[in-house]
């Protein structure tokens, strides 16, 4: 997502294999930002592709095929990390560096026949996830490209949470959804910084540290579980199963409760000869099949690369006839459990499948794109674009032309890579299909968005007119898709974890140029590749990823707003009663029924307080209550509007979302004994929606996705005295982080509209005398009025008083006067009087 926050975080001075790299000889030390560019474009003897995020940072450099970046603390003989740390010193200050935060700087060599250095950024020796930094380096080891993703957050305070209470949470947190009894594992992953915005999720509560655990039990569960290391709260919840020397494993379609990796009992291997069973002999062929494209194109040994370990020898396992108990059985699905494949009944023969599921193996092994949201999407649509070139590598069929995932499947295919939108899936990145997962769906959206980067792929490769754009396909009479294969494996190697879509369109098009006169690729071919990325609008942010609209704050036409509370003016933090779970933040608050104190981090859509409401793990519903009762006006619109942003317990049972907790909102009419009412009936826009486990009622649950604002209509209270209220409701198993709650106000809508009334004249009709005008009952009160006297039809000069005294040419005629009503943001009305009578 471009919108994101918080892209690029570069060092000017590098952590390699766990010790300081020093920079190279000749490298000043520690340039800023400046100094850096000033360098880069001095360096270069030609055109440069600099990306900015949103804020202005950089956040990509790469160096065109027709142009050479020349540092001069580097030679072709300069070893390659230390080419990476002084490439990143003399020039990494213009992405916005820190000088001590990468650690790894591990060496892959690219099918584009360059050496990669990957690097993990660390905070305060603290992992962050999706934090990694890509230098690619050519041959000569000058500088090709460099790709970053990571916080800008500089502190990571030490845990106030240990790891084993975090790990009871997230076992809890899981086992809330399976069938009693179900047997898994939780296995820490250590500690880790965890910010949302460097995925393209919008803002939350800021980066903040977590215990980082995968539960699973080795085949059908595999879930990615982080807890706040500081409140104890579940920060995320991700499903990771990604729904090859070779061994076949055959289960016969016997429900399983229990890991069984294919070590033993083989029904198929390399010198077993052909089995009996049809899906045994499709998966030991069709794994042959990816295990040959991946060698072919990458000369990537997959059985090395992802494999099994039998015996101390890795072997490309696979299991056929899969089926777990608490699922139909056949199992309707194919999916890689992080260390093999598992395939229910026929599922092994899908030779794009097969491929598909492998390649979140090889993408586990690279880049390890984060399964959420846009990072998500692109590892599903790289998944995807890898099973069909193993499909169209393999066998020719009536999928192949239209590129269709799944057309062997018994269920039919699943995808249309040429045409997404077929299966309701998004072409563009401005398509009405492109998903946000605004509560518990497919982690972000990551098999829908897909889409977008399945057809640029199909684009790249086979050309066609889109969007404005003309594309002549890379791989032209090549029916294997060699080029296309070749662009995405190096882009498998070059993301970073956390990439999003605007990152892969920089990676897609520097790896083509970094094969610039290799394997038949040209220069025109990355013209294409741009056009590609143009055309699906790579760069450009979701039309549908936006926060949803905000709430109106405007009242009705002929009416104006008048505020009559507002909860960040004078002293806010007594404009509310609480109860023990509601904190104006920053502050502290208790964990119920326990000493846990933590303290609640700045949150605020205005200034830098609101309130907040923690998502308990206790039993609780507890309100955050207006300190002094409201009467509101009689006969006209009345609303509430709040900006809150919340994280409440969610889940999935059954392929239903399941919400425990939410907030709700009352209102406490002071003059009814019955106490606050529900006020989910009430109109609403941005309403609650989702309907808490086990009730009929209607509440604020999951996760919002950052802040939003809602308002509710009041007008049903009109003329009585109130107190609104927002109340916490949570069961008494996990608690994530809860509610956030800011710039509440409450406002009505006062006419514009006045509303005269005839004027009448007082006073003696006679020469000498004084006439009164009398305006009569107008509406709204607080109106200013204004006079003017006529003569019969004649304006009388001066006469603009309420008073007026008759004259001697008054005699004989009858007057009248006109009233003019007005008020500010209001359209004057002008009434008139009846005619007096003769004057004597």
């Amino acid at each position: 997502m471009r919108n994101r926050t918080s892209l690029v975080v570069l060092l000017a001075s590098v952590v390699a294999l766990g010790a300081q790299l020093a920079p190279a000889a000749g490298a000043a030390s520690a340039p800023d930002r400046r100094t850096a560019t000033q360098r880069l474009y001095a360096d270069a003897d030609g055109a440069l592709r600099v990306s900015r995020a949103a804020d202005g940072r950089v956040r990509f450099v790469g160096v065109p095929a027709s142009s050479r970046v020349d540092n001069p603390a580097v030679s072709a003989a300069t070893g390659v990390r230390e080419a990476a740390a002084s490439h990143l010193a003399r020039y990494g200050a213009m992405l916005g560096v820190d000088t001590a935060g990468l650690t790894g700087g591990t060496v892959t060599r690219s099918v584009t026949g360059h050496d990669l250095v990957r690097y993990q950024q660390r905070v305060d020796g603290v992992p962050v996830l999706g934090g990694d930094v890509v230098v690619d380096l050519r041959a000569d080891r000058e500088l090709s490209s460099v790709v970053a993703t990571g916080t800008r957050s500089t502190a990571a305070p030490a845990a106030r949470v240990t790891a084993a209470r975090a790990a009871a949470t997230a076992r809890a947190a899981v086992a809330k959804r399976l069938p009693a009894g179900k047997a898994f594992r939780v296995v820490r992953q250590g500690r880790w910084l965890f910010d949302p915005t460097v995925f393209g999720a919008p803002r939350g509560p800021g980066a903040r540290t977590v215990w980082r655990f995968e539960v699973t039990n080795g085949v059908e569960l595999r879930r990615q579980v982080l807890v706040d290391d500081q409140s104890g709260h579940v920060a995320l919840d991700l499903d990771l199963i990604t729904a090859i020397d070779r061994v076949v494993c055959d289960n016969a379609n016997t429900p399983r409760a229990n890991d069984v990796p294919c070590t033993s009992g083989f029904a198929r291997t390399e010198g077993s000869g052909a089995s009996g069973v049809v899906d045994v002999n499709d998966a030991f062929v069709l794994g042959g099949a990816v295990s040959d494209a991946y060698d072919q194109i990458a000369g990537l040994d997959l059985t090395d690369a992802i494999g099994l370990n039998v015996g101390g020898v890795k072997k490309l396992a696979q299991t056929v006839r899969w089926c777990y108990q608490g699922a139909s059985c056949p199992y309707a699905n194919a999916f890689w459990n992080g260390a093999q494949m598992y395939y229910g009944a026929t599922y092994a023969g899908a030779d794009d499948v097969v491929g598909h599921e492998m390649t979140h193996g090889v993408i586990d092994q690279n880049s390890e794109l984060f399964y959420w949201h846009q990072s998500g999407a692109i590892n599903e649509s790289i998944a995807d674009i890898m099973g069909e070139i193993v499909d169209h590598r393999n066998t020719v069929d009536a999928g192949d032309g239209a590129w269709l995932l799944g057309e062997d499947l018994p269920i039919g295919e699943i995808r249309n890579m040429s045409n997404p939108p077929a299966f309701g899936d998004p072409d563009r990145m401005t398509s009405p299909n492109y998903f946000l997962d605004t509560q518990y769906q497919d982690n972000g959206g990551v098999h829908l968005n897909s889409g977008v980067g399945n057809k640029t792929a199909f684009l790249i490769s086979q050309g066609g007119s889109f969007n404005g754009q003309t594309i002549t396909g890379i791989d032209g009479a090549d029916t294997g898709l060699t080029k296309t294969g070749m662009l995405y494996y190096a882009v498998i190697q070059g993301l970073t974890s956390g990439s999003d879509y605007a990152v892969l369109a920089d990676v897609l098009e520097q790896s083509c140029q970094n094969m610039v006169g290799t394997a038949g690729f040209t220069a025109a071919d990355c013209t294409e590749v741009h056009e590609a990325t143009l055309a699906t609008e790579l760069r450009v942010t979701p039309t549908n990823a936006p926060q949803p609209a905000d709430a109106p704050t405007s009242c009705p036409s002929t009416t104006v707003k008048r505020l009559l509370f507002d909860s960040e003016t004078g002293t806010p933090g007594s404009k509310f009663t609480k109860q023990s779970t509601w904190v104006r933040a920053p502050g502290t608050v208790t964990e119920p029924g326990t000493s846990t104190v933590y303290d609640v981090s700045p949150n605020a859509t205005s200034g830098r307080g609101s309130w907040f409401g923690n998502n308990s793990a206790s039993a609780i519903t507890h309100s955050l209550k207006l300190a002094t009762p409201l009467k509101l006006p009689a006969s006209q619109k009345t609303f509430l509007w709040f900006q809150h942003w919340r994280l409440f317990e969610y889940g999935e049972v059954g392929g239903a979302p399941k919400y425990y907790d939410g907030g709700t909102v009352e209102v406490d009419n002071t003059g009814d004994a019955a106490g606050a009412q529900n006020a989910q009936g009430l109109p609403w826009s941005n309403g609650p929606k989702q309907t808490l486990n086990g009730t009929t009622r209607k509440a604020f649950g999951g996760d919002s996705l950052g802040y939003v604002s809602s308002r509710v209509d009041l007008t049903s209270y009109a003329g009585k005295t109130v107190r609104p209220q927002f109340t916490l409701r949570s069961d008494n198993s996990t608690g994530y982080y809860g509610w956030y709650l800011d710039d509440i106000r409450i406002y009505t809508c006062d006419p514009t509209v006045i509303t005269g009334a005839t004027p009448t004249v007082s006073g003696t009709l006679k020469v000498g005398k004084t006439l009164t005008a009398k305006p009569g009952a107008w509406s709204p009160a607080g109106l200013t009025f204004t006079y003017q006297w006529y003569r019969g039809t004649t304006k009388i000069t001066g006469a603009t008083a309420k008073t007026y005294t008759l004259k001697s040419g008054d005699k004989g005629k009858k007057l009248k006067v006109k009233v003019t009503g007005a008020k500010a943001g209001f359209t004057p009305v002008t009434m008139t009087s009846k005619p007096t009578g003769t004057v004597k």
